[in-house]
């Protein structure tokens, strides 16, 4: 095998080598980046609850300050007006509650959506690695033969009595 034969073949193998480390590492990146996508929509959720937790202590706190200056007005807080107002404030309470955990579970699931993205493109990357190293193995195997065809020679070394030889 020629000099020139032996350099056009490793060169081949390292490019694919390359092609195929490089999609490797991408992929292992987009993995990384999808467990903290999912890191961070499990926080998401969390934080919306502790969240919901301190609206609902306020409205609580915000109820019975309400009750407390009625009753200190001496207005019957049991039934008409008083009771309303405290209807209201538990509503809309709960309504602050419920919707601070709405939007933490959206923004949980587009954080999963992101990560399974993610992971997505990383296996893409890797399947691209794959596929470039093996082209660089057959564009440098098809350079290696052209050089053969052309010279007539074997470009593996090898004689005219090799059952490859042509």
């Amino acid at each position: 095998m020629g000099i020139e034969t032996a350099a056009l073949i490793a060169g081949g193998l390292i490019s694919a080598g390359a092609a195929v480390y490089s999609g490797q590492q991408q992929e292992k990146m987009a993995d990384r980046a999808a467990d903290q996508a999912e890191a961070d929509a499990e926080a998401a959720r969390g934080a919306a609850m502790v969240e919901a937790a301190k609206i609902r202590k306020a409205a609580k706190e915000q109820r019975s300050a309400a009750v407390a200056a009625l009753a200190a007005s001496g207005v019957d807080v049991s039934a008409g007006t008083a009771e309303q107002i405290q209807t209201d404030i538990d509503t809309r309470g709960e309504e602050d509650a419920l919707t601070v955990i709405l939007s933490g579970g959206n923004r949980g699931r587009y954080l999963e959506a992101d990560a399974r993205l993610s992971r997505m493109r990383g296996g893409q990357a890797a399947t691209a690695g794959y596929i470039n190293g093996g082209s660089s193995l057959l564009t440098s195997v098809s350079a290696a033969a052209k050089g053969w065809k052309s010279t007539g020679k074997p470009v593996w070394g090898g004689t005219a009595a090799d059952p490859w030889y042509g």
